[in-house]
Protein backbone atom coordinates (compact mmCIF):
# COMPACT_ATOMS: atom_id res chain seq x y z
CA UNK A 1 0.00 0.00 0.00
CA UNK A 2 2.66 2.21 0.68
CA UNK A 3 4.14 2.10 -2.91
CA UNK A 4 1.04 2.78 -4.45
CA UNK A 5 0.70 5.81 -2.07
CA UNK A 6 3.68 7.15 -3.16
CA UNK A 7 2.85 6.00 -6.73
CA UNK A 8 0.01 8.08 -6.97
CA UNK A 9 1.31 11.16 -4.98
CA UNK A 10 4.22 10.61 -7.74
CA UNK A 11 2.13 10.30 -10.84
CA UNK A 12 0.09 13.60 -8.91
CA UNK A 13 2.87 15.84 -9.21
CA UNK A 14 3.83 14.90 -12.50
CA UNK A 15 0.59 16.25 -13.43
CA UNK A 16 0.75 19.27 -11.32
CA UNK A 17 4.17 19.94 -13.03
CA UNK A 18 3.41 18.63 -16.62
CA UNK A 19 -0.41 19.86 -17.43
CA UNK A 20 0.12 23.15 -15.36
CA UNK A 21 -0.39 26.20 -18.15
CA UNK A 22 2.41 27.54 -17.45
CA UNK A 23 5.87 26.23 -17.86
CA UNK A 24 8.00 25.02 -14.54
CA UNK A 25 12.42 24.71 -15.09
CA UNK A 26 15.70 24.73 -13.52
CA UNK A 27 19.01 25.50 -14.94
CA UNK A 28 22.34 25.75 -14.19
CA UNK A 29 24.46 28.66 -13.12
CA UNK A 30 25.48 29.19 -16.59
CA UNK A 31 21.50 29.34 -17.54
CA UNK A 32 21.47 25.85 -19.28
CA UNK A 33 18.17 23.90 -18.90
CA UNK A 34 18.36 20.91 -16.35
CA UNK A 35 14.97 20.14 -15.91
CA UNK A 36 12.10 21.43 -18.41
CA UNK A 37 8.05 20.88 -18.02
CA UNK A 38 5.74 20.05 -20.89
CA UNK A 39 4.85 23.82 -20.64
CA UNK A 40 7.96 24.33 -22.64
CA UNK A 41 6.19 22.88 -26.00
CA UNK A 42 2.88 24.12 -25.36
CA UNK A 43 4.20 27.78 -25.28
CA UNK A 44 7.11 27.18 -27.67
CA UNK A 45 6.62 23.82 -29.48
CA UNK A 46 9.83 22.63 -28.85
CA UNK A 47 9.22 19.05 -26.03
CA UNK A 48 11.41 19.01 -23.02
CA UNK A 49 13.99 16.72 -24.14
CA UNK A 50 14.87 19.31 -27.27
CA UNK A 51 15.53 21.89 -24.22
CA UNK A 52 17.33 19.95 -22.13
CA UNK A 53 20.93 21.21 -22.34
CA UNK A 54 20.21 24.28 -23.87
CA UNK A 55 20.70 27.41 -22.62
CA UNK A 56 18.05 29.93 -21.63
CA UNK A 57 18.99 32.60 -24.66
CA UNK A 58 18.90 29.94 -27.50
CA UNK A 59 15.59 30.46 -28.58
CA UNK A 60 15.78 34.57 -28.42
CA UNK A 61 16.54 36.67 -31.63
CA UNK A 62 20.56 38.50 -30.95
CA UNK A 63 19.59 41.20 -29.46
CA UNK A 64 17.40 40.24 -26.96
CA UNK A 65 19.61 36.95 -25.93
CA UNK A 66 22.05 39.84 -25.24
CA UNK A 67 20.02 41.97 -23.07
CA UNK A 68 18.11 38.97 -21.27
CA UNK A 69 21.43 36.85 -20.30
CA UNK A 70 23.20 40.18 -19.39
CA UNK A 71 19.99 41.02 -16.93
CA UNK A 72 20.58 37.27 -15.88
CA UNK A 73 24.26 37.78 -15.19
CA UNK A 74 23.27 40.31 -13.07
CA UNK A 75 20.75 38.76 -10.69
CA UNK A 76 23.11 35.31 -10.37
CA UNK A 77 25.59 37.43 -9.30
CA UNK A 78 23.26 39.20 -6.61
CA UNK A 79 21.72 35.29 -6.11
CA UNK A 80 18.41 36.65 -5.29
CA UNK A 81 15.38 35.37 -6.99
CA UNK A 82 13.39 37.33 -9.20
CA UNK A 83 10.01 38.18 -10.61
CA UNK A 84 8.57 39.88 -14.08
CA UNK A 85 11.77 39.21 -15.97
CA UNK A 86 10.11 40.03 -19.79
CA UNK A 87 12.25 37.69 -22.82
CA UNK A 88 11.11 36.81 -26.63
CA UNK A 89 11.22 33.82 -27.34
CA UNK A 90 10.95 32.58 -31.08
CA UNK A 91 8.60 29.48 -31.13
CA UNK A 92 9.09 26.74 -33.60
CA UNK A 93 6.86 27.96 -36.43
CA UNK A 94 8.88 31.25 -36.24
CA UNK A 95 6.49 33.54 -34.34
CA UNK A 96 7.65 35.60 -31.30
CA UNK A 97 6.32 34.45 -27.70
CA UNK A 98 6.30 36.78 -24.91
CA UNK A 99 7.36 35.08 -21.53
CA UNK A 100 7.37 36.69 -18.09
CA UNK A 101 9.93 34.49 -15.93
CA UNK A 102 9.87 34.22 -12.03
CA UNK A 103 12.84 32.34 -10.19
CA UNK A 104 14.61 31.39 -7.09
CA UNK A 105 18.44 30.24 -6.40
CA UNK A 106 19.66 26.60 -5.65
CA UNK A 107 22.20 26.04 -3.87
CA UNK A 108 24.07 22.92 -3.00
CA UNK A 109 25.21 21.08 0.14
CA UNK A 110 28.06 24.19 0.51
CA UNK A 111 25.88 26.48 0.35
CA UNK A 112 27.58 27.29 -3.63
CA UNK A 113 24.83 28.50 -5.86
CA UNK A 114 24.19 25.57 -8.15
CA UNK A 115 21.24 27.38 -10.20
CA UNK A 116 17.77 28.31 -10.29
CA UNK A 117 13.95 27.29 -9.93
CA UNK A 118 11.65 29.12 -11.86
CA UNK A 119 8.31 29.51 -14.15
CA UNK A 120 7.74 30.94 -17.36
CA UNK A 121 3.99 32.46 -18.06
CA UNK A 122 2.97 33.00 -21.57
CA UNK A 123 2.15 37.28 -21.60
CA UNK A 124 2.08 37.57 -24.90
CA UNK A 125 -1.88 37.94 -25.16
CA UNK A 126 -1.35 40.25 -22.84
CA UNK A 127 1.25 42.10 -24.88
CA UNK A 128 -1.57 42.18 -27.93
CA UNK A 129 -3.97 43.98 -25.94
CA UNK A 130 -6.46 40.45 -25.46
CA UNK A 131 -6.16 40.49 -21.54
CA UNK A 132 -3.56 40.55 -18.80
CA UNK A 133 -2.14 43.23 -17.09
CA UNK A 134 -1.96 47.20 -18.53
CA UNK A 135 1.61 47.04 -17.09
CA UNK A 136 2.98 44.32 -18.76
CA UNK A 137 1.56 45.81 -22.17
CA UNK A 138 3.26 49.24 -21.21
CA UNK A 139 6.34 47.43 -20.59
CA UNK A 140 6.76 46.09 -23.53
CA UNK A 141 5.46 48.31 -25.67
CA UNK A 142 8.01 51.15 -24.33
CA UNK A 143 11.09 48.84 -24.70
CA UNK A 144 10.24 48.08 -28.25
CA UNK A 145 9.56 51.54 -28.54
CA UNK A 146 13.05 52.63 -27.25
CA UNK A 147 14.83 49.84 -29.03
CA UNK A 148 13.20 50.56 -32.65
CA UNK A 149 13.99 54.66 -32.26
CA UNK A 150 16.64 56.29 -34.21
CA UNK A 151 16.94 58.90 -32.16
CA UNK A 152 18.80 58.76 -28.87
CA UNK A 153 16.08 57.53 -26.11
CA UNK A 154 15.69 57.74 -22.17
CA UNK A 155 14.07 57.50 -18.97
CA UNK A 156 15.24 58.69 -15.77
CA UNK A 157 13.63 58.63 -12.16
CA UNK A 158 13.11 61.37 -9.28
CA UNK A 159 16.95 60.31 -8.52
CA UNK A 160 18.25 61.01 -11.49
CA UNK A 161 19.36 57.17 -12.42
CA UNK A 162 18.40 55.69 -15.72
CA UNK A 163 15.00 53.48 -15.73
CA UNK A 164 15.29 52.85 -19.65
CA UNK A 165 17.73 53.03 -22.27
CA UNK A 166 17.83 52.30 -26.07
CA UNK A 167 21.08 51.50 -27.81
CA UNK A 168 21.16 54.78 -29.85
CA UNK A 169 21.61 56.44 -25.97
CA UNK A 170 24.41 54.21 -24.96
CA UNK A 171 26.44 54.69 -28.17
CA UNK A 172 26.79 58.21 -27.23
CA UNK A 173 27.80 57.17 -23.88
CA UNK A 174 30.04 54.72 -24.65
CA UNK A 175 28.87 51.52 -22.64
CA UNK A 176 26.39 48.98 -22.44
CA UNK A 177 22.51 49.44 -22.26
CA UNK A 178 22.32 47.20 -19.39
CA UNK A 179 25.34 48.86 -17.66
CA UNK A 180 23.67 52.20 -17.85
CA UNK A 181 20.37 51.42 -16.30
CA UNK A 182 20.42 52.29 -12.62
CA UNK A 183 23.60 54.49 -13.07
CA UNK A 184 22.90 57.87 -12.25
CA UNK A 185 22.80 60.20 -15.29
CA UNK A 186 25.56 62.95 -13.59
CA UNK A 187 28.77 59.87 -13.43
CA UNK A 188 27.89 59.41 -17.70
CA UNK A 189 27.06 62.68 -19.11
CA UNK A 190 28.26 65.75 -16.24
CA UNK A 191 26.44 67.88 -18.06
CA UNK A 192 23.23 66.35 -18.61
CA UNK A 193 22.73 65.77 -15.09
CA UNK A 194 23.67 69.21 -14.01
CA UNK A 195 20.60 70.06 -15.68
CA UNK A 196 18.28 67.47 -14.29
CA UNK A 197 17.34 69.09 -10.96
CA UNK A 198 16.70 72.39 -13.34
CA UNK A 199 14.36 70.12 -15.30
CA UNK A 200 12.30 68.52 -12.49
CA UNK A 201 12.04 72.46 -10.96
CA UNK A 202 10.45 73.64 -13.95
CA UNK A 203 8.05 70.10 -14.48
CA UNK A 204 7.02 71.00 -10.41
CA UNK A 205 6.30 74.43 -11.28
CA UNK A 206 4.34 73.56 -14.49
CA UNK A 207 6.62 74.55 -17.06
CA UNK A 208 7.81 73.23 -20.33
CA UNK A 209 11.63 72.39 -20.59
CA UNK A 210 12.91 74.60 -23.09
CA UNK A 211 14.82 72.61 -25.81
CA UNK A 212 18.66 72.57 -25.39
CA UNK A 213 22.30 71.47 -26.85
CA UNK A 214 24.08 69.38 -25.44
CA UNK A 215 28.38 68.62 -26.55
CA UNK A 216 29.80 66.09 -25.51
CA UNK A 217 32.72 63.75 -27.13
CA UNK A 218 32.72 66.05 -30.14
CA UNK A 219 29.47 66.20 -30.81
CA UNK A 220 26.53 68.43 -30.86
CA UNK A 221 23.07 67.19 -29.68
CA UNK A 222 19.93 68.48 -29.55
CA UNK A 223 17.66 67.50 -26.44
CA UNK A 224 14.60 67.39 -25.90
CA UNK A 225 13.11 66.96 -22.12
CA UNK A 226 9.12 65.78 -21.39
CA UNK A 227 7.81 64.40 -18.19
CA UNK A 228 6.48 61.71 -16.96
CA UNK A 229 3.54 61.90 -14.66
CA UNK A 230 1.48 59.71 -12.20
CA UNK A 231 -2.52 59.51 -12.42
CA UNK A 232 -2.22 62.59 -9.55
CA UNK A 233 -0.01 64.23 -12.46
CA UNK A 234 2.51 64.50 -10.51
CA UNK A 235 6.07 63.98 -12.32
CA UNK A 236 7.98 61.04 -11.64
CA UNK A 237 11.03 61.04 -14.25
CA UNK A 238 11.28 62.56 -17.04
CA UNK A 239 11.94 61.09 -20.56
CA UNK A 240 14.83 62.25 -22.79
CA UNK A 241 15.26 62.57 -26.57
CA UNK A 242 19.25 63.75 -28.14
CA UNK A 243 19.35 63.99 -32.03
CA UNK A 244 22.82 63.99 -33.16
CA UNK A 245 22.93 67.65 -34.99
CA UNK A 246 26.92 67.50 -35.44
CA UNK A 247 26.74 67.18 -38.81
CA UNK A 248 24.01 69.62 -39.44
CA UNK A 249 25.67 72.31 -37.83
CA UNK A 250 28.63 71.25 -40.07
CA UNK A 251 26.41 71.85 -42.79
CA UNK A 252 25.22 75.45 -41.31
CA UNK A 253 28.89 76.75 -40.98
CA UNK A 254 29.97 75.42 -44.28
CA UNK A 255 26.76 77.00 -46.02
CA UNK A 256 27.59 80.30 -43.48
CA UNK A 257 31.26 80.62 -44.27
CA UNK A 258 30.23 79.84 -47.93
CA UNK A 259 27.62 82.61 -48.08
CA UNK A 260 30.12 84.83 -46.55
CA UNK A 261 32.98 84.21 -49.32
CA UNK A 262 30.16 84.65 -51.98
CA UNK A 263 29.02 87.74 -50.09
CA UNK A 264 32.68 89.06 -49.93
CA UNK A 265 33.47 87.89 -53.50
CA UNK A 266 30.44 89.75 -54.93
CA UNK A 267 31.55 93.25 -53.08
CA UNK A 268 35.00 92.75 -54.88
CA UNK A 269 33.48 92.25 -57.69
CA UNK A 270 31.32 95.20 -57.12
CA UNK A 271 34.31 97.11 -56.35
CA UNK A 272 36.10 95.81 -58.88
CA UNK A 273 33.11 96.69 -61.14
CA UNK A 274 33.37 100.26 -59.91
CA UNK A 275 36.83 100.67 -60.65
CA UNK A 276 36.10 99.34 -64.09
CA UNK A 277 33.90 101.50 -65.05
CA UNK A 278 35.54 104.45 -63.51
CA UNK A 279 38.49 103.19 -65.65
CA UNK A 280 36.50 103.46 -68.62
CA UNK A 281 35.53 107.06 -67.86
CA UNK A 282 38.84 108.00 -66.62
CA UNK A 283 42.20 109.42 -68.81
CA UNK A 284 45.14 107.71 -66.79
CA UNK A 285 48.08 110.13 -68.27
CA UNK A 286 46.27 113.41 -66.75
CA UNK A 287 43.26 111.58 -64.15
CA UNK A 288 40.63 114.09 -66.03
CA UNK A 289 37.77 111.99 -67.41
CA UNK A 290 37.85 111.16 -70.69
CA UNK A 291 35.43 111.25 -73.29
CA UNK A 292 32.76 108.45 -72.71
CA UNK A 293 32.56 110.06 -68.86
CA UNK A 294 32.17 113.63 -70.33
CA UNK A 295 29.13 112.47 -72.48
CA UNK A 296 28.02 110.81 -69.76
CA UNK A 297 28.20 113.76 -67.64
CA UNK A 298 26.40 115.89 -70.21
CA UNK A 299 23.69 113.44 -69.99
CA UNK A 300 23.48 114.02 -66.04
CA UNK A 301 23.94 117.48 -66.79
CA UNK A 302 21.05 117.91 -69.42
CA UNK A 303 18.16 116.29 -67.68
CA UNK A 304 19.13 118.51 -64.16
CA UNK A 305 19.13 121.67 -67.03
CA UNK A 306 15.70 120.41 -68.10
CA UNK A 307 14.24 120.06 -64.74
CA UNK A 308 15.68 123.37 -63.29
CA UNK A 309 15.35 125.28 -66.66
CA UNK A 310 19.21 125.99 -66.29
CA UNK A 311 21.10 127.05 -68.98
CA UNK A 312 24.09 124.89 -69.59
CA UNK A 313 27.87 125.58 -71.39
CA UNK A 314 30.66 124.10 -73.01
CA UNK A 315 34.42 124.89 -73.62
CA UNK A 316 36.48 123.06 -76.16
CA UNK A 317 40.30 123.65 -75.84
CA UNK A 318 43.15 122.85 -78.37
CA UNK A 319 46.72 123.11 -76.86
CA UNK A 320 48.16 125.68 -79.78
CA UNK A 321 51.16 124.16 -81.59
CA UNK A 322 51.45 121.06 -79.13
CA UNK A 323 53.15 119.07 -82.48
CA UNK A 324 55.56 121.12 -82.55
CA UNK A 325 55.89 121.13 -78.85
CA UNK A 326 56.49 116.89 -79.00
CA UNK A 327 59.28 117.44 -81.74
CA UNK A 328 60.77 119.91 -80.09
CA UNK A 329 60.53 118.40 -76.33
CA UNK A 330 59.98 114.89 -76.42
CA UNK A 331 56.44 112.75 -76.06
CA UNK A 332 57.49 112.35 -72.29
CA UNK A 333 57.66 116.10 -71.79
CA UNK A 334 54.53 116.34 -73.99
CA UNK A 335 52.88 113.75 -71.56
CA UNK A 336 53.60 116.26 -68.42
CA UNK A 337 52.60 119.41 -70.26
CA UNK A 338 49.29 117.68 -70.95
CA UNK A 339 49.01 116.85 -66.98
CA UNK A 340 50.10 120.64 -65.93
CA UNK A 341 47.78 121.95 -68.40
CA UNK A 342 45.07 119.60 -66.69
CA UNK A 343 45.60 120.85 -63.10
CA UNK A 344 45.66 124.61 -64.65
CA UNK A 345 42.12 124.04 -65.93
CA UNK A 346 41.05 122.13 -63.01
CA UNK A 347 42.02 124.97 -61.02
CA UNK A 348 39.61 127.82 -63.28
CA UNK A 349 36.20 125.75 -62.21
CA UNK A 350 34.77 126.30 -58.93
CA UNK A 351 31.38 124.41 -59.03
CA UNK A 352 31.33 120.58 -58.06
CA UNK A 353 29.38 119.58 -60.68
CA UNK A 354 31.52 121.50 -63.51
CA UNK A 355 33.44 118.88 -65.36
CA UNK A 356 37.15 119.06 -67.04
CA UNK A 357 37.93 116.48 -69.44
CA UNK A 358 40.70 115.40 -71.87
CA UNK A 359 38.56 114.80 -74.80
CA UNK A 360 41.06 113.54 -77.28
CA UNK A 361 45.20 114.44 -77.99
CA UNK A 362 45.61 117.68 -77.05
CA UNK A 363 42.06 118.86 -76.89
CA UNK A 364 40.22 119.50 -73.49
CA UNK A 365 36.60 120.23 -72.96
CA UNK A 366 34.70 122.23 -69.78
CA UNK A 367 30.81 121.30 -68.68
CA UNK A 368 29.70 123.56 -67.15
CA UNK A 369 25.93 123.04 -66.23
CA UNK A 370 24.02 126.00 -64.60
CA UNK A 371 26.00 128.30 -66.49
CA UNK A 372 25.12 131.02 -69.35
CA UNK A 373 26.84 132.57 -71.90
CA UNK A 374 28.14 135.12 -69.73
CA UNK A 375 28.78 133.18 -66.75
CA UNK A 376 31.20 130.99 -69.44
CA UNK A 377 33.04 134.07 -70.70
CA UNK A 378 34.26 134.70 -66.84
CA UNK A 379 35.43 130.96 -66.48
CA UNK A 380 37.60 131.28 -70.59
CA UNK A 381 39.31 134.44 -68.73
CA UNK A 382 40.19 132.49 -65.34
CA UNK A 383 41.61 129.20 -68.00
CA UNK A 384 43.73 131.65 -69.98
CA UNK A 385 45.09 133.44 -66.56
CA UNK A 386 45.72 130.00 -65.05
CA UNK A 387 48.20 128.99 -68.35
CA UNK A 388 49.21 132.25 -67.98
CA UNK A 389 50.24 131.67 -64.21
CA UNK A 390 52.06 128.44 -65.33
CA UNK A 391 53.79 129.48 -67.90
CA UNK A 392 55.06 126.10 -69.48
CA UNK A 393 57.96 127.07 -71.67
CA UNK A 394 57.16 126.50 -75.55
CA UNK A 395 59.78 127.84 -77.55
CA UNK A 396 58.09 126.71 -80.94
CA UNK A 397 55.57 128.82 -79.80
CA UNK A 398 55.29 133.03 -81.09
CA UNK A 399 54.53 133.19 -77.25
CA UNK A 400 57.45 131.36 -76.08
CA UNK A 401 54.59 129.25 -73.63
CA UNK A 402 51.79 126.85 -73.78
CA UNK A 403 48.09 129.03 -75.15
CA UNK A 404 45.28 127.30 -75.96
CA UNK A 405 42.53 128.27 -78.35
CA UNK A 406 38.90 127.91 -76.81
CA UNK A 407 35.39 127.64 -78.55
CA UNK A 408 32.85 128.11 -76.38
CA UNK A 409 28.79 127.01 -76.64
CA UNK A 410 26.00 127.70 -74.30
CA UNK A 411 22.37 126.15 -74.91
CA UNK A 412 19.37 126.20 -72.65
CA UNK A 413 16.23 124.02 -72.21
CA UNK A 414 14.09 126.16 -74.89
CA UNK A 415 16.26 125.27 -77.28
CA UNK A 416 16.34 121.45 -77.83
CA UNK A 417 13.39 120.48 -75.61
CA UNK A 418 11.89 117.58 -77.98
CA UNK A 419 15.70 115.99 -78.69
CA UNK A 420 17.39 113.98 -76.08
CA UNK A 421 20.14 113.80 -74.41
CA UNK A 422 22.53 112.42 -77.54
CA UNK A 423 21.13 114.79 -79.93
CA UNK A 424 21.49 118.13 -77.49
CA UNK A 425 25.49 116.85 -76.63
CA UNK A 426 25.97 116.55 -79.96
CA UNK A 427 24.19 119.66 -81.29
CA UNK A 428 26.79 121.82 -78.44
CA UNK A 429 29.86 119.86 -78.92
CA UNK A 430 29.30 121.07 -82.96
CA UNK A 431 28.83 124.46 -81.68
CA UNK A 432 31.91 124.45 -79.86
CA UNK A 433 34.41 122.80 -82.27
CA UNK A 434 33.33 125.61 -84.80
CA UNK A 435 33.91 127.99 -82.51
CA UNK A 436 37.17 126.37 -81.67
CA UNK A 437 37.74 126.03 -85.29
CA UNK A 438 37.62 129.97 -85.96
CA UNK A 439 39.79 130.56 -82.87
CA UNK A 440 42.45 129.20 -84.66
CA UNK A 441 41.70 130.76 -87.87
CA UNK A 442 41.69 133.78 -86.12
CA UNK A 443 45.08 133.27 -84.61
CA UNK A 444 45.28 130.82 -81.45
CA UNK A 445 45.40 131.98 -78.42
CA UNK A 446 41.94 133.68 -78.14
CA UNK A 447 38.60 132.33 -77.33
CA UNK A 448 35.21 132.31 -79.96
CA UNK A 449 31.42 132.60 -78.87
CA UNK A 450 29.37 130.69 -80.76
CA UNK A 451 26.74 133.11 -82.34
CA UNK A 452 24.50 130.04 -83.94
CA UNK A 453 21.74 129.90 -81.37
CA UNK A 454 20.71 132.79 -79.11
CA UNK A 455 19.93 131.02 -75.93
CA UNK A 456 16.54 132.92 -73.76
CA UNK A 457 17.86 135.15 -70.95
CA UNK A 458 19.01 133.38 -68.00
CA UNK A 459 20.12 133.96 -64.51
CA UNK A 460 23.87 135.03 -64.68
CA UNK A 461 26.04 132.60 -63.50
CA UNK A 462 26.90 134.44 -59.86
CA UNK A 463 30.46 134.75 -58.67
CA UNK A 464 33.31 132.99 -60.45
Amino acid sequence: MPDSNETRASLHLHELVHDNSDWLWEVDAQGCYTFCSSGCERMLGYPPEQLLGRSRFALMAPAEAKRVQAEFAAIVSRQQPFHGLLNRNLHADGHVVVLEASGVPLFDEHDRLRGYRGIDRDVTPDIRGTGGTTVDQRLFQLETLYAAAPVALCLIDRNHRYVAVNEAHARIVGIEVEQMVGMRVADLLPQAGANETRDFALLDAGLEVPDHMLEWNGGTYHVRVRGVRNVDGRVIGLTVALTDISEHLRVQQRLALATEALAESNRQLEQANQQLRRFATLDHLTGLVNRRGFDRAFAEGWRGMRERGDALSVLMLDVDYFKQYNDRYGHLQGDECLRLIAAALLRSVRRENDVVARYGGEEFALLLPGTTAAGAAEVVERVREELRIASIPHHGSPWQTITASIGVATVAPADLLARDSNAVCERVMMRADRALYQAKQQGRNRAVVSVESVAPPAPRRQGP
